[in-house]
């Protein structure tokens, strides 16, 4: 019994082993046929996966590893080509021996016969896979198009080729008549040609293309491209964007304008006229060269938007001109425009900094920097130039001028208030040392007639005409009178009359002293109010002052005679030891006089009777300088301007001993040490 026992066990045990290996077997051994999953070109046209380029190969993806011992003749190109067939995992990859035709269909077929790895042969065949090589490469379309007229001045030269094209081939092949700078961009098949500077108006253009260039497969264009074109005859073109492209420290009460060639059309303009990101709320209106409502349509020039609060600060503005916006006259724009701007950080007073005229914003206005150079701030925010400004004693305010009206604002930009009506022209703005009164020269703006000086309360607002001695009324005008300068200690006031006289008048309007003298700069009191530092020379002809024409530039030399000194109560100006030709620049705090010599050399003397030794700048024709507070140091104006800013220059720091030089700013005029 044990034994029959045994005898079956065993039995079990060899069905068991028998069986397992026959489930091994049937799970491990492929049956599977392998299958053609896609077959591709390697160079297909983008987009077109049916079309090749000549030099293109086939890839055939199969569902497994092949054994490549039975794919020598596995793939059929009809019509036939010579090539070799390799393999890249369950890839194959046939490279014909030679490019294929040019503008040819071709046929692929995989041949029976396939097996895997296992033996299976491939029991389906694919449907033969068909495509067609590319022509030599052809001009598809160009922008603009062959023969156009009215191209914008800014417009990029777009041509598309059939296919992809060898782009230094193309580059080499290039001809611009006449030539333009310009950069080149790729994109796919295209080429665009983009002017870094605008094209002329009415400017006949031609592009060519050799026929040279090639494809990325060598072969060469089929014809060669040429077009011709003509810019815009006329159009709306922008002259000055404001603040200016790239700029950085601007204003935050600055308005966004853009001031353009001829009249704008009121009917154009609308919200999308100026796309400001980040987005900003305010008012957009067109306005004339001054920044005021345009009397008529044809005034109006400047497109300004006004935003209805302070700009966040240490911000970066991207600014886009709409396309909509029309001339008066029909006329769109000739070219597109965008620019970007940063606004400053908040600065709620002027001490301890060197104030300067810049137009770096765009327009020129009221700057300020640290005595180091450092954190540029715009200060005034006026959409015409400013050519003077003055600052309160104690920094809290300011007053522009462009030669036409006066703007008094506190130093941070806000309450800006215009002080000059209509009327008049009001230029030569001074603060009265105790900061409360500002005094200025006022004329008709009708006819130029002098209307004398002019005081007004800060921030009272009451204005009155300064007193003069009736011998100095003539019977049918006031005397031209300009450039008013508060004594030290705000007990007089000196002003400047263009009939050949320098005066100082008494608090009572009674002349002090009167000398005949033709001034080329504004007089500069010394620090004890004892005497006036003059610019000019001595008069003795009484010439019949010029009118005043808008905007009233302020006084500077030309020719001159040299410095000369005027005391208190007298009636001549004496001459001073400083040489022929020189000119007052300013006055230090003790008493020091800086002087530009004839030969344009810059020089500081303690003492008016005798030459000041030249103080480290070489240049010829130094244009301004002011005295530091509190240190030995000089901000000098090195000349950097053109022929329609020749004031402008390099502002440089330097000792009165001539020691150390620092470049504060590369671009501005009229610096002043502020206490």
């Amino acid at each position: 019994m044990r034994a029959v026992f045994l005898r079956s066990l065993l039995v079990v045990g060899i069905g068991g082993l028998v069986l397992a290996g026959v489930l091994y077997v049937a799970s491990t051994v492929d049956a599977r046929p392998p299958e053609v999953l896609s077959i591709a070109l390697t160079q297909p046209l983008p987009d077109e996966s049916g079309v090749g380029l000549p030099t293109t190969s086939l890839e055939i993806t199969f569902s497994e590893l092949i054994d490549t011992a039975t794919a020598t003749d596995a793939v059929r190109v009809e019509p036939a080509v010579e090539g070799s067939l390799s393999w890249t995992g369950s890839v194959a990859i046939f490279t014909p021996q030679e490019a294929l035709d040019l503008e040819t269909a071709y046929t692929v077929s995989v041949m029976p016969g396939l097996r895997d790895l296992a033996g299976n042969e491939l029991a389906e065949l694919p449907e033969p896979f068909m495509f067609e090589t590319t022509g030599p490469p052809r001009l598809v379309e160009t922008d603009p198009a062959d023969g156009a007229s009215d191209v914008a001045l800014d417009a990029p030269i777009s041509i598309r080729f059939s296919g992809l094209m060898d782009t230094a081939s193309v580059e080499a092949a290039l001809r611009l008549r006449p030539i333009f700078p310009h950069t080149l961009r790729w994109s796919g098949q295209e080429l665009r040609i983009e002017p870094t500077e605008s094209l002329a108006p009415e400017g006949e253009y031609r592009v060519e293309i050799g026929a040279e260039a090639i494809d990325v497969s060598g072969v060469a264009l089929a014809d060669p491209v040429g077009i011709s074109f003509r810019t815009l005859t006329s159009g709306l073109d922008t002259a000055i964007v404001i603040p200016a492209h790239a700029s950085d420290g601007i204003a935050r009460t600055t308005r966004i304008a853009v001031a353009f060639d001829e009249p704008i059309d009121p009917d154009t303009v609308s919200s999308e006229t100026l796309l400001i990101t980040p987005e900003v709320s305010g008012a957009i209106e067109v306005l004339d060269r001054r920044g005021d409502s345009p009397v008529s349509d044809e005034d109006g020039v400047v497109l300004a938007f006004t935003p209805s609060g302070l700009l966040p600060a240490n911000t970066t503005f991207e600014v886009r001109l709409g396309e909509s916006i029309a001339a008066l006259d029909g006329s769109g724009l000739v070219r597109t425009r965008s620019w970007i701007f940063t606004t400053g950080a908040p600065q709620a007073a002027l001490s301890n900094q060197v104030a300067f005229i810049s137009d770096r914003s765009g327009v020129a206005n009221l700057w300020t920097m640290n005595v180091d150079g450092s954190a540029p701030h715009q200060r005034s925010a006026e959409l015409t130039p400013v050519l003077d400004y003055a600052v309160a004693p104690d920094g809290s305010s300011f007053v522009v001028g462009d030669g036409r009206r006066l703007v008094l604002q506190n130093a941070d930009g806000s309450d800006r208030l215009v002080l000059t009506e209509d009327e008049h022209l009001e230029f030569d703005a001074a603060y009265a040392p105790d900061g409360q009164r500002i005094a200025f020269a006022r004329a008709s703006a009708d006819d130029g007639r002098g209307l004398g000086i002019w005081e007004r309360a800060i921030p009272g607002g009451e204005t009155s005409a300064l007193s003069l001695p009736e011998a100095w009324v003539a019977t049918d005008e006031q005397p031209a009178l300009r450039a008013p300068r508060y004594a030290p200690s705000g007990g007089a006031i000196a002003v400047v009359d263009l009939r050949g006289w320098v005066a100082i008048l008494g608090n009572d309007g009674e002349p002090s002293s009167r000398a005949r003298f033709d001034a080329t700069r504004p007089p500069i009191w010394l620090p004890d109010a004892a005497a006036l530092v003059l610019t000019g020379r001595p008069s003795s002809a009484s010439p019949e002052p010029t009118a005043f024409e808008a905007p009233v530039t302020p006084l500077a030399a030309g020719a001159t005679g040299g410095i000369l000194l005027l005391e208190r109560s007298a009636t001549a100006a004496r001459s001073s030891g400083l040489g022929t030709g020189a000119e007052a620049l300013a006055v230090s705090p003790d008493g020091e006089i800086a002087y530009r010599a004839a030969d344009g050399t810059l020089r500081v003397t303690a003492d008016a009777g005798e030459p000041g030794d030249p103080v480290g700048i070489r240049e010829l024709g130094v244009l301004g300088a002011s005295f530091a507070p509190g240190e030995r140091s000089i901000a000098v104006v090195i000349p950097r301007g053109s022929r329609e800013h020749p004031l402008d220059g390099a502002i440089v720091r330097i000792g009165r001993d001539g020691t150390g030089r620092d470049v504060l700013s590369n671009d501005g005029r009229q610096p002043r040490w502020l206490p």
